[in-house]
């Protein structure tokens, strides 16, 4: 496993709607991370650099930037919609659509392996796996086709499910494999996010066997199980000396990838560097968990 991070540990500032991708990689290779997940989520609202009408030609820049540093960009998490897509306006779809595909080749252009997308679940039922499994073929099928024609895999990501909320398709890692198994290709797999696993799962090395080698990516993250909060590993209740050793039992290949922006949102930005710093020395120590 390589140590990677999210950009979107350097996406925000006071001063500023967003910062562009080339600052953000830049300081992040300053902190130590040479493995990178490019986040163009906050595009859906008209944030980063995805949605100047110059995308391509930025995206390219950024890809040659990156060789000539020695960054890779591994993952990328393309934008997503909050619900059912029936829940939205036509015109928020529309850009969904648009955000998407400009996602998905600036992953491709990138280089990157896997694209992280959030399932969606049937508005009529809530335990009927079927039904919620075809429903994100319909949705997310032409992703995938998309994807795959520009050389991109497509990691579904388990969602949030606790006692307080809705059951939501995805949360269990028997539901991911069984949308991975329909789509029956080398292009699609899983992300896990720990966060979000640890909002039901008191044993997340259940979540990891039972993925196996459908595990694609990761999005490191900690908690105390009762919101997502996006944390760096011990500061929340996930037990990581349990967890590390699982993936080498299980031959995951994939990046110990950070999704950890809400420890650095807030932070004045003369303080993120230190702290990006600290985070690299965490995920250090969790490698070193791996026997």
């Amino acid at each position: 496993m390589r140590i990677s991070t999210s950009t979107n540990i350097f996406s925000h500032a006071i001063d500023r709607d967003f910062i562009s991708y080339k600052e953000s990689m830049k300081r992040c290779k300053d902190a130590g991370f040479e493995v990178l997940d490019i986040n163009f989520c906050p595009a859906i609202r008209g944030k980063t650099d995805l949605v100047e009408d110059n995308w391509k030609e930025i995206i390219y820049d950024l890809r040659n930037e990156a060789e000539k540093i020695g960054v890779e960009f591994s993952q990328s998490h393309p934008v997503f919609i909050s619900g059912h897509p029936e829940d939205h306006t036509q015109e928020t779809m529309e850009l969904y659509d648009e955000m998407m595909e400009r996602s998905i080749i600036a992953s491709s252009i990138l280089g990157v392996k896997w694209a992280v997308l959030h399932p969606v679940g049937s508005r009529e039922t809530e335990f009927d796996i079927e039904a919620d499994i075809q429903e994100n073929v319909k949705f997310h099928g032409p992703v995938v086709e998309l994807a795959m024609k520009h050389n991109v895999g497509i990691a579904f990501e388990n969602m949030i499910e606790n006692l307080n909320n809705k059951r939501r398709f995805s949360s269990h890692a028997k539901e991911l494999v069984a949308l991975i198994e329909t789509f029956d290709t080398e292009y699609v797999g899983a992300c896990w996010d720990f966060g979000h696993g640890n909002r039901l799962y008191k044993d997340q090395t259940i979540a990891l066997r039972t993925l196996g080698n459908h595990l694609k990516a990761t999005h490191i993250n900690d908690n105390y199980g009762n919101r997502d909060e996006h944390m760096l590993p011990f500061h929340g209740n996930v037990d990581w000396h349990q967890i590390m050793p699982v993936f080498k039992e299980i031959g995951y290949e994939g990046d110990f990838t950070y999704e950890i922006h809400k420890e650095f949102n807030k932070l004045p930005d003369s303080l993120k560097a230190s702290l990006a710093v600290f985070s690299y020395e965490v995920a250090e120590y969790c490698l070193s968990l791996v026997k």
